[in-house]
């Protein structure tokens, strides 16, 4: 039994050595990236906290400080102010501005104010204070994630023709498994066993790395207010309507104006296509070209350009001979989605079946005709 309890030990030290090289490896990974955008910058320091959190854990492979209480309440009550740091990180990703420089020195302070009080009163009551509101914290951005991806999933359907790599629902994903994971952790296990840390650590590497990975490839989007439009506004060429009449009268003119650059000019095949291009194109502003699709056309953007990409995809699929066909992404290249896993999910959301499947119907088809 004593060489069993050993054995977990040496793994948990192992995978607690093991821990603390990826996170120092993604500091310097993530260092290249810090200047692209405030999210990868608040990542940056994060991580750089999260390697410091680890390293300074050393300390306990001391005799003398190993089964230290004390500093094992004052290291705890240090490492929640990562709370207030990947709290800002996951909000910033699915809203862009949102948590100023303030706010978050702010949280930092309000967390950090729990350090010097500890020294003073090394008490159980001020570590549970600090785990308290660290807790409201962590509660407060998985509402707010959630709430601001919903706003956000709105806006690219209004606005882009693309989701990939601009999606944010691996931030919802990492932000509840993080914060779920750790109030797991703190309240499965009174007493932390070494199997228990082992197994956490082990999870939390799984975690990061997808949240790393996604986050190195994620393009930001600041959704724009409508104000922020002016410029588009001013170099509009269809003027303002300012009667029902005008309004038939803009509607008919989109119409024919949208008609013409997807049937001939095919603008859709552009696969980073967004609202804004194809407002340009057509002369007009994406205020105007939303609500003509939003409220008489009763789509999306997303939709309506997606629309187009499937039925051209169809065209190529009903074209391709029974030897020597090209694959679906090929297809889907040709369509214009820039990935084929969009296309398929696209594909089968409005034709009800996959592009295989249709390759298959289409040949059947071509079959029984001759």
């Amino acid at each position: 039994m004593e060489q069993q309890l050993s054995t977990v030990e040496a793994f948990a030290h192992f995978i607690r050595g093991a821990i603390t090289l990826f996170f120092v490896f993604w500091c310097f990974k993530l260092y290249t990236y810090r200047h692209r955008n405030r999210m990868m910058r608040l990542l940056f320091y994060t991580t750089i906290f999260l390697a410091f959190s680890y390293i300074k854990d050393s300390v306990f492979l001391f005799a003398q400080w190993k089964n230290s209480l004390w500093l094992d309440d004052f290291v705890n009550t240090v490492d929640l102010l990562f709370i207030p740091l990947v709290s800002a990180f996951f909000i910033e990703a699915t809203n862009p501005g949102y948590p100023t420089r303030r706010q978050l020195a702010a949280l930092l302070s309000m967390q950090a104010l729990f350090i010097p009080l500890f020294l003073i009163f090394p008490d159980e009551i001020v570590v549970f204070c600090a785990f308290s509101v660290a807790c409201v914290i962590a509660l407060s951005t998985i509402f707010l994630v959630v709430a601001f991806s919903v706003k956000y999933r709105r806006y690219i359907k209004l606005n882009y023709s693309y989701r990939d790599n601009i999606d944010v629902a691996w931030v919802e994903l990492s932000c509840v498994a993080f914060f779920v994971s750790l109030f797991v952790y703190y309240f499965a296990f009174d007493y932390t066993t070494w199997l228990s840390e082992a197994l956490y650590n082990v999870f939390s590497i799984a975690l990061w790395t997808f949240l790393f990975l996604f986050s190195t490839r994620h393009r930001v989007v600041k959704m724009l207010k409508p104000e922020d439009n002016d410029e588009e506004q001013a170099a509009e060429e269809i003027e303002e309507p300012k009667s029902d009449d005008d309004v038939v009268s803009l509607n008919y003119i989109l119409a024919v104006r949208l008609e013409q650059k997807m049937s001939q000019d095919k603008l859709y095949l552009n696969p980073k296509l967004t609202i804004t291009d194809v407002a340009t194109a057509i002369g007009t502003n994406k205020t105007y070209l939303s609500d003509y699709l939003n409220n008489t056309l009763n789509t999306s953007f997303f939709d309506y350009i997606n629309t187009f990409r499937i039925n051209e995809a169809c065209r190529i699929i009903e074209m391709m001979p029974e030897r020597g066909r090209e694959s679906m992404s090929v297809v889907a290249q040709k369509s214009g989605f820039n990935s084929l896993s969009s296309f398929h999910r696209y594909f089968v959301k409005l034709k009800g079946i996959s592009p295989k499947s249709y390759y298959v119907n289409s040949l059947m088809k071509k079959n029984q005709i001759m």
